[in-house]
């Protein structure tokens, strides 16, 4: 069975007909996205942030002595 009839089963007809044509619609509206050259759309927007950086640390605490 496919992802599609396991969402569908339990529906009656004119809900299966009306959530098809939600599907294929946002299908063809991608599809005509990605050929006018749009790129994948994300799911939440991540921004320019940037990793946190470790820094050493100078004070010798976490410095093994070699002794």
């Amino acid at each position: 069975m496919s992802l599609i009839h396991s969402l569908l089963e339990g529906l009656d007809a004119s809900d299966r007909e009306r959530t098809v044509g939600l599907i294929n619609r946002s299908i063809a509206a991608d599809l005509a996205s990605v050929a006018d050259g749009a790129g994948p759309t994300r799911q939440v927007d991540v921004g320019t942030r940037s990793r946190a950086r470790r820094t050493r640390s100078t004070s010798g605490s976490g410095a093994r002595s070699g002794r």
